[in-house]
């Protein structure tokens, strides 16, 4: 049952100063595309694309079973982009927040045991967006997970040598939740900004030098929203195969958590990184 109780004060005067931005375990009714959507903030921005039939929906079937409720699946054929509708979380900037300079993010992911990739070039898993196509984009690039900065001279600021066969165990899926988390921190001058990434709760990639705004002084405002499960390219599966998403944590202050190097991140459930109450639903940006 959802904790509706507490707000984490998103009505109060000091909101840009809230710690939590969003902590979701999917725990609300089924849904399926092309219906109204009401989860802790979450929306369908559009997209009406099924794959075999399959659309994007919430259900108890995709749930992290580490963090109760229900997940989000999604849908991807082989190809370039064939997946099901997209989800946004439009809540960091607008509305009720300003732009958010400073965002440590977590999420569970799981892909279907034996999905596959020939090869694997690319798979966005969310798409950070400042007001530009300036964006932060976690997932893999060549093999590698990676922290795009994509609209900046150097894409690939902040890169693991982590790959998709460390993280599954082989070339093939082993179909169990992974937890991914990044830290971001907008630069002020090109070169002083933050990006970091932990995956399993291992930190993989850390770098204090990242130019994530490329001098544009629109996109050093903050980050303002995100999408999931945008794109992908190279899935060689021969049918649909799902993709789940669960237990996303959203913090704008340093989470109390430290890892094995002492840095803040927000951790694995049960590790340190628990519960807290979901914001509430029904707010819209400006």
């Amino acid at each position: 049952m959802k904790n509706t109780a507490l707000l984490i004060l998103w009505l109060a005067p000091a909101l840009s100063h809230a710690d939590v931005l969003l902590n979701t375990t999917i725990d609300c009714a089924d849904w399926e595309q092309g219906t109204q959507l009401n989860c802790d903030g979450l929306e369908w921005p559009s997209g009406q694309q099924t794959v075999d039939g399959n659309k994007t929906t919430i259900t108890s079937v995709a749930n992290n079973p580490a963090g109760g409720g229900k997940g989000v699946r999604f849908w991807v054929g082989d190809g370039h982009n064939v997946n099901s509708a997209s989800l946004s979380w439009n809540y960091l900037g607008g509305g009720a927040l300003p732009p958010q300079k400073e965002l440590w993010i977590r999420w569970y992911m799981r892909h279907e045991a034996g999905f596959r990739w020939d090869p694997l070039h690319f798979d966005k898993m969310l798409y950070i967006r400042t007001v530009n196509s300036i964006d932060a984009i976690p997932g893999f690039a060549n093999g590698k997970y990676v922290l795009l900065a994509q609209g900046s001279p150097d894409y690939y600021q902040v890169a693991t040598n982590y790959t998709w066969e460390d993280i599954m165990g082989g070339s093939v899926s082993d179909g169990r939740f992974h937890c991914y988390e990044i830290h971001l921190k907008m630069d002020t001058n090109g070169a002083n900004g933050v990006g970091q990434v932990w995956i399993d709760g291992v930190l993989r990639a850390s770098n204090t030098a990242v130019n994530w705004s490329n001098g544009n002084a629109t996109a050093r405002e903050g980050w303002r929203w995100f999408g999931f499960e945008e794109n992908q390219n190279a899935p060689a599966n021969g049918r649909a195969m799902s993709i789940d998403y669960d237990d996303m944590v959203v913090y704008n202050t340093p989470p109390p958590n430290r890892d094995a190097a002492g840095n803040p991140f927000i951790g694995l459930i049960g590790g340190g990184g628990g519960k807290r109450p979901s914001p509430p639903t029904g707010l819209r940006t400006q």
